[in-house]
């Protein structure tokens, strides 16, 4: 219960409390009062009654002694007025029933009124001759107490319910700075280090918000160091200070998870020469020979941005590599040949040593292929490159197999006809909790499409989708499946929905989400989660921090995959504070490799828990790296050797 509703509670009890107490004691009074005053009036009434009848008594003419009992009786709130005659030993009386009219029942059961009873002599001269007596109404009692209570209470409720009000408007605007305070703590608790600027006015509540502001100053300045820590060891060990690019150790973590994926279509290797780089560093100075590798690793990085899952790096001092997954033979071609031409440009701009700038040598490479016969196969093309002079290229086709024979357009039917069918198949994938791998913390989910008995996984098909502008549809698609197929499990949950960079990059698509989201009920909303590539959020953070609040008004866990694969600053999590991340399965195998690289782990994971962010490692493959892990503040685990994917229904 809020602060504000205990004090309101608090007065309005003492308001209630108030009321009785004064209630009883004018209830009290009231009886009191009106039980004098019929005592008086019936004291009164039977004193001149008695001097009335001592004449009559005397003569025994009870005919008139009768005549002023019934007077009496009529004038006044009486029960019963009674004369006892000593000479006769009778009573001359008249009485009626009492009643009590407009008193609630209740009330004449609870209130207990004792009716007075007055008596007087009746004498002649010194001879005794009966008696008087007079009863008052309880009816009149009754009333006149119903009344003054009835009048009471409405005053006090209508008084009570305007200091309530009152007094609540009043709480309101002296709790202001408090829920400004609340606010600002809930923001630290999320690591949204706001500071308050108008300071309240009280003396204690502007000690609390300085001390709250010098608070998250502190912690926000802490956040900072971390961030730039893991952001300055990621770039010592993974970056090549000339380039700006990924260097060797970068590029194999990067291939040695790759290619540890079972779920590879097919991949591009590109290795680009730099020719003439020694000339140019012995006769034109190493700033110039700088210049010419940043100026190639720009065209480089240029032509790759249509590939967000690619992989670049300069390997030394004039030779880089490129994977590129999912690229056919021909879009390869093409992708070469224009790099070949913006590098031959670099003559024109005098930036190169001579007309010779570079040869390319790249391969198309199916699942088959290992790794080491990759680079050998992409290296023989570079070789072939040189053979046929400076300023060329060669392609080698690797025997690809049917499924990159298919034509661009022919996909695109085929995406059409699964979005229009919904033929796209389930596979769950198991996350474990890293203290104990019996504990499922989500279910990872793929999507593969099926077309005429045959199944294509996502790394066939969703860049096409993205380039045809069908990702939107496919994942639309795919959701409603999961929605479906989750509605059913009687598992707990979440399962985990990737979703494209070209579909929550539209608003049409958040807006959607947020429309089907509304729709289902809590109970099946708790099942489901979403997550999204690094990639994608440093490509469009805007839409990504507008997906993620649109998941966390549903209450719905969000979170970003491949994280640590790109060189960026990790500032965009304080933005977007995703519930967890997948750290990229490349760290997976640093953690356990050497100190050096294990203690970036260490720092990427401190960060991480310092945001409140759960840490889940990916491309777990054996029980030694699962049990290493442990010591890292991972959360999860997801790999191979946790579980391989498996058909939704098993």
């Amino acid at each position: 219960m809020t602060l504000f509703r205990q004090l309101l509670i608090t007065i309005v009890l003492l308001l209630s409390l108030m009321l009785v107490v004064v209630m009883a004691i004018n209830f009290q009074t009231t009886k009191s009062y009106l039980i004098d005053q019929l005592r008086s009036t019936t004291q009164d009434s039977a004193t001149t009654l008695s001097m009335q009848v001592s004449d009559f008594m005397a003569l025994e003419d009870y005919t008139s002694v009768e005549s002023y009992v019934n007077a009496v009786f009529d004038s006044g709130y009486f029960s019963e007025v009674r004369i006892h005659a000593y000479a006769t030993d009778e009573n001359i009386v008249r009485s009626n029933a009492i009643k009590v009219s407009g008193v609630p029942t209740w009330f004449t059961d609870v209130i207990d009124f004792d009716v007075p009873t007055a008596k007087a002599v009746i004498s002649n001269g010194w001879n005794e001759l009966g008696q008087v007596y007079v009863t008052g109404s309880a009816g009149y009692g009754y009333y006149q107490l119903w009344l003054a209570s009835r009048d009471l209470l409405l005053s006090f409720l209508a008084i009570g319910a305007a200091c309530v009000m009152l007094g609540g408007l009043m709480l309101r605007w002296l709790f202001k700075p408090l829920v400004e305070v609340e606010k600002q703590a809930e923001a630290i608790q999320q690591r949204r280090f706001i500071q308050m600027k108008n300071l309240p006015k009280t003396r204690e509540l502007k000690s609390v918000v300085e001390s709250m502001n010098r608070m998250a100053a502190n912690l926000e300045r802490e956040f900072a160091a971390e961030a730039q820590t893991a952001q300055w060891l990621q770039a010592k060990a993974f970056r090549d200070p000339v380039s700006g690019l990924g260097n060797r150790n970068y590029f194999e973590s990067q291939v040695s998870a790759h290619f540890a994926d079972a779920d590879r279509t097919y991949d591009g290797l590109a290795l680009v020469s730099l020719l003439d780089l020694s000339k140019i560093n012995n006769e034109m100075g190493y700033e110039a020979a700088d210049n010419f590798i940043r100026t190639a690793a720009g065209v480089l990085e240029k032509h790759l941005l249509g590939f967000p899952n690619a992989t670049l790096a300069r390997l030394n001092g004039a030779d880089f590599v490129a994977l590129i997954p999912n690229i056919e033979t021909d879009r390869l071609k093409g992708l070469v040949g224009a790099i070949m031409a913006d590098l031959h440009e670099l003559v024109g701009a005098r930036i190169s040593y001579s007309d010779a700038v570079a040869n390319i040598g790249a391969v198309v490479i199916d699942v088959s292929v290992e790794r080491s016969n990759a680079m050998a196969q992409a290296d023989a093309a570079l070789r072939s490159a040189k053979q046929a002079g400076a300023n060329q290229f060669s392609v080698f086709d690797s025997d690809t197999g049917q499924q990159m024979a298919i034509g661009r357009m022919a996909w695109k039917d085929m995406l059409e006809y699964a979005i229009e069918h919904k033929s796209f198949v389930l596979r769950r994938q198991a996350v474990a909790s890293a203290n104990d791998l019996n504990i499922l913390l989500q279910q990872e989910l793929y999507a593969s499409l099926e077309f005429e008995g045959k199944h294509y996984h996502a790394g066939y098909f969703i860049g096409l989708a993205e380039q045809f502008d069908l990702g939107e549809q496919v994942d639309q698609v795919i959701i409603q499946r999961v929605i479906d197929a989750i509605a059913g499990s009687i598992d707990v949950g979440p399962y985990v929905v990737n979703l494209s960079a070209s579909g929550y990059a539209k608003l049409s698509f958040v807006s959607w989400l947020d429309n089907k989201l509304q729709e289902l009920p809590d109970k099946l909303k708790q099942k489901i989660a979403f997550e999204v590539s690094e990639q994608s959020v440093l490509g469009a953070e805007d839409h990504a921090f507008l997906l993620a609040q649109t998941l966390k008004r549903h209450k719905v866990k969000f979170g970003i995959d491949n994280v640590g694969k790109q060189f960026s600053a990790f500032q965009y999590l304080q933005n977007l504070m995703p519930d967890y991340v997948k750290v990229d399965p490349s760290y997976t195998k640093m953690a356990i490799g050497k100190e050096s690289e294990s203690f970036f782990m260490h720092t990427l994971c401190k960060m991480f828990n310092s945001l409140n962010i759960d840490v889940i490692a990916t491309g777990v493959e054996t029980d030694k790296q699962a049990e290493i892990l442990k010591r890292f503040d991972i959360s999860g685990l997801q790999g191979y050797g946790i579980g391989r994917p498996v058909d939704f229904d098993n």
